[in-house]
């Protein structure tokens, strides 16, 4: 497969850095969720109680207070309200909703808390419903964050918070999602960004947080893996926005960085010097160190020039999302 366009990839790493930049204390240092009972661990089933347990769990994983008032309400194929209602720390009950107002992508500020709407349609399917409950976490982290975000950017910056905050298994897997309908098999995007965005966002938090790649693809379905390959191809051929993404978030935050092509290295050798490459340098400033980083040589007039391309690659970019 291949990777998303250039001011796709800036966009990514852009908003990722953000969040890091701007909420890494909060955020700390999240595991990755899979769809495993080390995280899910409650025998689920297919009721307003199961979904209010998996909705809880869901939320356990994300830096969001562990009293926070998160409620669950059912609606029918055209997101209409239902009947069913639930808390997710207190079961089931009535859902008296005074005042709400919606806030991001299927999810509801009323009072305090919030009101996750959660089609009835996706019940049925564990990758479409565990898609939409961490696409929620992720709009209620972004809300706890104190976020405004642009109403254009609601639903993939919605994402982009659940894959920093460990959901990005879940999240590639809703992005390409076979089904079978009376025209035959159809591939189902459950999500706002594709998967070719998804797992790239997914490659950057393993790089981060030194999770294994191999981990990951573990738990992707096909073509989620397949790109996945592709994006962590990617991230070892640019080691450097790697380390500045760990360490110093906030110089990648504009998206003016350099980013380097893919480079296929054949073999275990190749492999193992992208990984020794990638690795964080005793030199580089991380947390608690005392050390300095190495100095970047001066910008020649080439690289300069790229640099002002990307950049109006950038503002493109943000202009149409």
């Amino acid at each position: 497969m291949d990777l998303p366009r250039e001011e796709a990839l800036r966009w990514i790493v852009a908003r990722f850095a953000y969040l890091r930049a701007t909420h890494g204390e909060a955020i700390g240092s999240p595991l990755l969720v899979t769809p495993t009972a080390t995280y899910f661990p409650d025998p689920f089933e297919p009721t307003g109680d199961g979904v209010v347990q998996l909705l809880a769990r869901t939320l356990e994983h994300a830096p969001v207070a562990a009293d926070l008032d998160v409620r669950l309400r059912f609606s029918d194929a055209e997101s209409s309200p239902g009947a069913g209602c639930g808390t997710g720390s207190c079961g089931t009950g009535a859902c008296d909703t005074p005042g709400e107002r919606r806030l991001l992508d299927r999810v509801i500020h009323v009072g305090d808390g919030y009101v996750v709407e959660l089609p009835t349609s996706d019940v049925g399917n564990p990758v479409l419903l565990t898609t939409s409950l961490a696409r929620s976490a992720g709009s209620i982290v972004l809300s706890e964050a104190g976020e405004d975000v642009d109403p254009e950017e609601v639903g993939p910056m919605s994402e982009m918070a659940a894959v920093v905050a460990g959901f990005g298994v879940l999240l590639s897997n809703g992005a390409y999602v076979f089904g079978k309908s009376c025209g035959g098999v159809r591939v189902q995007q459950h999500t706002h960004l594709s998967v070719e965005e998804l797992t790239v966002a997914l490659a950057l938090f393993a790089k981060v947080h030194d999770v294994r790649a191999g981990l990951a693809r573990t738990y992707l379905d096909t073509t989620p893996r397949e790109a996945f390959a592709e994006a962590v191809h990617w991230a070892d051929s640019n080691p450097e926005l790697i380390g500045d993404l760990r360490d110093r978030p906030e110089v990648l935050v504009d998206g003016i960085f350099k980013l380097e092509p893919t480079k296929f290295m054949a073999g275990l050798f190749g492999r193992l010097f992208a990984g020794s490459r990638a690795a964080r340098s005793p030199l580089d400033v991380g947390a608690g160190s005392s050390g300095t980083r190495a100095r970047r040589s001066p910008r020649t007039v080439e690289e300069q020039q790229k640099l002002d391309e990307a950049r109006a690659l950038v503002d493109a970019a943000l202009g149409q999302r």
